[in-house]
């Protein structure tokens, strides 16, 4: 049975899945890092934990320590730049993306690959998320490439203002990684709130990763039929994703 941990560092609640059979041996896995709790893999919330156990009991996938981290505040953790909030009128994201990919690197890392049996190297260390999440987990590995190898985004927020510009602008070092993103074909469409732009930049990202060292066999883009930003749309897709980034060289 999976195993299922809260844990805790510096007040900041995590939620550990550990392999089936990671009470069996000495044997070390790979990591991802799950924002918002690690909700794209809360066996509350979808199948998707039960898919990656089918294929790890298949062989198709090796087992994977998943670390979901709790935020203290999303809107303001997540986003790297102070914009307008546009859910909550009045006020500004916070833009403390800087800090808390900090944070990831140098101090969340390191106690989970002192306290649970990990793979510590880049190729077998990943971060994922879905919309923020996939936002903030993108702006991570590309400032530490050398410590993040595998990335998940799912209908990461790209309309974010300035995040394109900061992606053109921004010395991109890659160290051998490999990136998985999906966005819904229409999402943000009538959107007057900058949303209209989530699949174009997804589109103009896409095109500069692959003008800064990775290619179409690091770098893959879904787009799936979806009209709307939708969780249990992306979320379906994760368990692909694992595969891809985790069972290719």
């Amino acid at each position: 049975m999976q195993s299922i941990i809260t844990d805790k560092l510096l007040d900041r609640e995590l939620i550990v899945y550990l392999p089936d059979d990671y009470d069996d041996g000495e044997k070390r896995y790979p990591v991802v890092y799950a924002q918002d709790g690690g909700d794209l893999i809360d066996p509350g919330q979808s199948g998707t934990l039960r898919a990656i156990k089918q294929l790890t009991a298949r062989g198709e996938l090796p087992g994977i320590i998943f670390v979901g981290i709790v935020p203290f505040d999303r809107n303001d953790e997540y986003t790297p730049f102070a914009t307008p909030n546009i859910f909550e009128p009045g006020k500004l994201f916070g833009a403390k993306a800087a800090q808390y990919a900090s944070y990831l690197a140098h101090t969340l890392k390191p106690y989970v690959d002192g306290r649970y049996r990990t793979l510590t190297d880049a190729p077998h260390t990943g971060i994922m998320g879905f919309s923020l999440g996939g936002l903030i987990s993108v702006y991570t590995a590309l400032l530490y490439p050398s410590v993040f190898g595998r990335i998940g985004s799912f209908s990461g927020s790209f309309w974010y203002p300035g995040f394109t510009e900061w992606v053109r602008e921004l010395e991109i070092r890659n160290a051998g990684q490999r990136l998985y993103m999906n966005v819904g074909h229409a999402e943000g469409a009538g959107r007057t709130t900058g949303q209209q732009w989530m699949v174009p930049n997804h589109g103009t990202i896409y095109e500069r990763l692959l003008q800064t060292g990775f290619t179409r066999s690091t770098a893959s883009m879904t787009v799936y039929e979806s009209d709307a930003h939708s969780f249990s749309k992306g979320v379906l897709y994760v368990p692909d994703a694992m595969k891809w980034l985790f069972c290719h060289s």
